[in-house]
Formats: structure tokens, C-alpha cells, sequence
């Protein structure tokens, strides 16, 4: 068998060519045309493989890229938020600082001022107290026979001490019936008299105050009611009890306005003036009694006017007592008691 091929090839004219080629060549052309195919098909399906991964591996490093940016970005604002915050607080622990010391100097100057008006007006309504027969215990004063030791500075509570003793009197002084029941003037005094009904000489244990019927009558001090009947010759009556062993009595009354067991407050309106029992007109019998005896209500009286003097009414403001609690915060020790109002 021949291993030529014979390829004749004619054109229009008639006139042909003849090419032989060997078998065996053509063949191994064949296969090697097939194999650099192959070889060119591999090559390029590599590389479009390699191409498409160079894409998505581009595609990540730029979404990489852009969430780095963008936490750089959230970074540098952080850190400027966290220097802004900063700057704040410290604006505001400068600002409390100011203030605190600002406080410290409004406090202190408020307690030196107020200090020394407690002390004047405590030491007024000692004397007040003290002539009208009312004893209050002073705690500053001492026996100093048979004393010594070394001089010491005042101690830094001073002010506490000065708003106990202050409390002291105000407690004092809400028990103790001063001031006018009524407004009216005097018409028969404490003490021996020719009686309004008889004429005979007797003793009168309180004082008749003129007014007229319906007129208002008001509790002179704190207490507790323990009377309000009608009482034979004194007409409607009331009787209070201050728990100190003083007792104030209001006779010939027109109306009750409290009853027994009622707690009273000084300035309270407890009945209204009247004419009832033994009596030649319109008025009040008012009477201060001290351990069961009758006492002179004058004095106790009057002493009213030397209240307003002494500013015993701004013992117990809101400036006392925005001192006292100045003084408990800066003391944890026992507060100071509270004055009854």
C-alpha cells in the first residue's frame, strides 16, 4: 500500500497541479495541529480562569479598601468626639469647682452673719424671758471657781450650739402664754378690787378685757384643751394646758370654737368674745395660771411688744433654717432638734 497521497488540484483552464504528500507527515501534521489547538484552548481557558479570579480578588481588595476608609473615617470621628467629650467635661469640672467654692463663701459668710443676729436676738429674749419670771436654762454659762487649763479657740460648731440654744427658746416660748387674747382694752386689772357686781372688795385672779360680742379670741401660746363648758359664774369657758405648768382661761364667752382634747396653736382662734355668767357687759376674763396659781398676765402680755423687738418670730425663718441645715450637712453628728411651730 503506498504511504504517498496524491492531491491534484485544477484550475478553469484545464491546467492541474499534483502535490503529493506522505501519509505518515500528514498525519503527524494533523496531530500536531490538534495538540497546539489543545495546547492554545488550556492556555486560554487558564487564562480567562486567571483572569476572572484577578477580578473577584480586585473586586474584594477594593470593598477591603473602602471599609478601611471607612473605619479611618469613623475613627477620626470617634477621636474627635472623644476630644470634643473631653473638653466638655473638664469645662463642667471647672465650672463645678468654681461653683463649690462659690458656695463655700456664700455659706460661710451667711453663717457669720446669721450667727452673730442669733446671738443678739437670743440674748434679747433671755432678758425678756428672765423678767417676766420664765426660766431658761443657759448653757454657756458655768461656774468657773476652781477651774483653769489651757486657752483654746472656739470649737468650729459654734453656730450648731447657738441654733440648739435658739431651738431651746423657741420650745420655751411656744408654751408660754404671751401676746393679747383680744385686742380690747383693759377694764379691770389682776388683783384686789371692788367686785362689778356687788361692790365688795375681792380678788380678781385675771384681767377683763372689753369687746365687743362675736369679736375673735385667740390662744396666747401651744397647748392642749382640757376644758370648754359652761362654768356657773365665768359663763362659757375654756381652759388650756401648756404642759409646762402654766394654764390660760377664757370666761364669759359667746362661742366655742374648739372642744376637749383639741391641740391649739398660738394665734389659733378659739372661741369669740361674749357676755355669759357673771358678767356687767360684753367681754373677756382671761387668766394665767403657774402650777395652780394665778399669776399677773400683764406682764405676759406686754411682753408681746418687746417679741417683735427681739425678732423672735425670725428665730424659726426659712434663713434659720436653711442655716441649721448648712450646719447639719457639715456636722454628721446628732442634727439640732427642730423648734415646734
Amino acid at each position: 500500500m503506498s504511504d504517498h497521497l496524491h492531491i491534484l488540484i485544477t484550475g478553469e483552464e484545464g491546467k492541474g497541479r499534483n502535490f503529493v504528500l506522505s501519509k505518515y507527515k500528514l498525519k503527524g501534521g494533523v496531530l500536531c495541529m490538534a495538540g497546539l489547538l489543545l495546547t492554545f484552548s488550556l492556555t486560554s481557558y487558564n487564562s480567562f480562569h486567571s483572569i476572572k479570579e484577578n477580578t473577584h480578588l480586585s473586586s474584594q481588595t477594593d470593598a477591603l479598601h473602602d471599609k478601611i476608609t471607612s473605619l479611618t473615617e469613623q475613627l477620626s470621628e470617634n477621636k474627635t468626639a472623644n476630644a470634643s467629650l473631653t473638653l466638655r467635661i473638664n469645662s463642667l469640672e471647672e465650672r463645678n469647682s468654681i461653683q463649690a467654692e462659690t458656695f463655700q463663701l456664700e455659706k460661710q459668710n451667711l453663717l457669720d452673719t446669721a450667727v452673730s443676729e442669733l446671738e443678739e436676738r437670743s440674748d434679747m429674749i433671755e432678758r425678756i424671758m428672765c423678767n417676766i419670771g420664765v426660766d431658761i436654762k443657759d448653757t454657756r454659762k458655768a461656774d468657773t471657781s476652781n477651774s483653769g487649763g489651757p486657752f483654746l479657740e472656739p470649737r468650729e460648731n459654734i453656730g450648731k450650739e447657738l441654733l440648739f440654744r435658739s431651738d431651746t427658746f423657741l420650745n420655751t416660748i411656744n408654751v408660754v402664754p404671751l401676746g393679747r387674747p383680744v385686742p380690747g382694752q383693759v377694764s379691770s386689772r389682776f388683783g384686789h378690787r371692788s367686785d362689778p357686781v356687788n361692790g365688795k372688795k375681792g380678788f380678781h385672779s385675771g384681767v377683763d378685757m372689753r369687746g365687743r360680742t362675736g369679736d375673735k379670741i385667740i390662744a396666747t401660746a401651744d397647748g392642749v384643751v382640757k376644758k370648754a363648758f359652761r362654768n356657773g359664774g365665768y359663763g362659757k369657758y375654756i381652759e388650756i394646758d401648756h404642759g409646762n405648768g402654766y394654764i390660760t382661761k377664757f370666761a364669759h364667752m359667746h362661742k366655742f370654737l374648739v372642744k376637749r382634747g383639741d391641740k391649739v396653736t398660738r394665734g389659733q382662734t378659739i372661741g369669740t368674745v361674749g357676755n355669759t355668767g357673771r358678767s356687767t357687759g360684753s367681754h373677756l376674763h382671761y387668766e394665767i395660771c403657774l402650777h395652780n396659781k394665778p399669776v399677773n398676765p400683764a406682764k405676759f402680755m406686754y411682753t408681746s411688744k418687746l417679741n417683735k423687738a427681739a425678732g423672735i418670730a425670725q428665730l424659726n425663718t426659712t434663713k434659720t433654717k436653711k442655716i441649721k441645715n448648712l450646719l447639719v450637712v457639715d456636722n454628721h453628728q446628732q442634727p439640732t432638734p427642730k423648734a415646734e411651730n
